[in-house]
């Protein structure tokens, strides 16, 4: 049984259905027949970025997916749009802007819903899978000892399984049920980052051609930092979200506040695209006030028959757009964990597939930590590595240098995508490149605008 039908449990759900005879996945919400919102995710309407680790472990798990939402409008390797041409994100730090190229490394750029909507679709086929929407889990069953889960209770009744596999997602109950059959709940990391959200749709004039695939700003300012990410996805529109992290600045709540916010807040680049299309529908708001890492892989002790996975057990900042990437590993580690173990039934393997789990949002965590750091945010029970305690300077010299450097750009996008640990810039080669002086790199030709641009900077 797996808990919750968003992006991990839809992935835990495909890779579960190679080694047992049924998987129900059970979702207290109703579950569209379309690309659409849906009640208990607030968060769809606001913007998603798919990571090419987690393109990867998508296509894999189904293939021909690319060609699916290239169909459906998206931007992908095959869809011919000019998007592709260029491929960089644009990386704006406090009003400087840099150019980090080859970004998109023939992956595909769509809304949240319309990549669930794809994958919901290919799940529902596979025979021995069962979508229950409107079916809300209450709490665990156990054996008489409760050294085991043996299922789930739900609002309509219980449902006997093997495994429950929890993808509920950063608002999980998991910790409390735990607590509920005798279990002391995992630790926790918290880092206290406030975030709150103003998002919304747009269709650019015809006459808007910019030079970015992805924009990504930020701006600190005393005691909290603002910024904005916009994406280009399917048919054409863009997606922007502009927000705020800590405390003092209050989000904007409609389009002419968001202008306002845009113009005086953000980055000059990301509010000439506001400026420049026309919104699609309101302005919608989130808040997150917290992001938590739950070490369920260093529970003294733990139930049989049960794994959490994807933001259930690592939910960091999603302003850095890391979650569905993250789902789709955990899924595939657990996968991966089944195939070599034939099965769950050997004595541990829980204790070996939240290990697992752990070890493939580990970097994402300190990644995201890293920067949370950067802008001021406050933390409890965390236990800060190195590489989350980078020096201000030397991040801000990487990205100068990954506009310039193919071998350093190459290097930091492998972190930023999650193919790479955060520790591999620190490598001695990729140290010297960074530390080199600019005026010492050849970076080819550049368009007017970019070579102003990092003139300037």
């Amino acid at each position: 049984m797996v808990l919750g039908a968003g992006i991990g449990g839809l992935l835990a759900a495909r890779v579960l259905s190679e080694h047992y005879g049924e998987v129900v996945v059970v979702d207290r919400d109703e579950l569209p027949d379309g690309p659409e919102h849906r009640r208990f995710v607030p968060q769809s309407h606001h913007a998603h970025g798919l990571l090419g680790s987690g393109r990867q472990v998508m296509v894999s798990l189904f293939p021909g997916l690319s060609a699916e939402l290239d169909a459906a409008g998206a931007i992908t390797s095959g869809s011919g749009d000019p998007a592709m041409g260029d491929r960089s994100i644009f990386l704006v730090r406090n009003g400087t802007t840099i150019r980090i190229p080859a970004w998109w490394t023939g992956g595909f750029c769509a809304s949240r819903v319309l990549i669930e909507h794809s994958i919901r679709e290919r799940v529902r086929a596979i025979p021995n899978v069962t979508l229950r929407d409107r079916t809300a889990a209450v709490g665990l069953l156990t054996s008489g000892t409760r050294r085991r889960v043996t299922g789930v209770r739900t609002e309509d009744g219980e449902v006997g399984a093997d495994l429950v596999v929890d993808a509920s997602g950063r608002n999980s109950a998991l910790p409390e049920w735990l607590e509920r059959i005798g279990y002391r709940p995992p630790e926790e990391s918290v880092v206290h980052s406030d975030v709150r959200y103003a998002s919304l749709v747009t269709e650019p004039d015809p006459s808007f051609d910019p030079e970015w695939l992805i924009i990504l700003g930020a701006q600190a300012t005393s005691g909290s930092s603002v910024g904005g990410v916009v994406l280009r996805i399917e048919n054409g529109l863009l997606h922007m979200s502009f927000g705020t992290t800590g405390q003092g600045t209050p989000i904007p709540s409609d389009i002419g506040e968001l202008r306002a916010f845009a113009d005086r807040m953000t980055a000059p680049v990301t509010a000439e695209a506001l400026r420049h299309s026309t919104p699609l529908g309101p302005v919608r708001k989130y808040h997150v006030r917290r992001n938590v890492r739950r070490y369920y892989d260093r529970m003294s002790e733990m139930p049989a028959g049960l794994v959490a996975l994807g933001d259930a057990a690592s939910a960091s900042n999603p302003i850095y757009g890391q979650g569905m990437s993250v789902a789709a590993l955990s899924a595939s580690r657990l996968g991966r964990l089944l195939a070599e173990e034939g099965g769950a039934r050997r004595p541990g393997f829980e204790r070996r597939a939240a290990r697992a789990i752990a070890a493939t949002s580990v970097e994402a965590w300190r990644l995201a930590l890293g920067e949370d750091l950067r802008y001021g945010c406050r933390t409890q029970g965390v236990r800060t590595p190195w590489t989350a305690r980078f020096d201000a300077g030397y991040r801000n010299r990487l990205e100068r240098a990954a506009a310039l450097d193919p071998e350093v750009a190459s290097a930091f996008n492998d972190v930023l995508n999650l193919h790479r640990p955060l520790s591999s810039l620190g490598s001695p080669r990729v140290v010297r490149r960074v530390l080199r002086p600019l005026r010492d790199r050849n970076p080819g030709p550049l368009s007017a605008t970019i070579a102003a641009v990092l003139g300037a900077a």
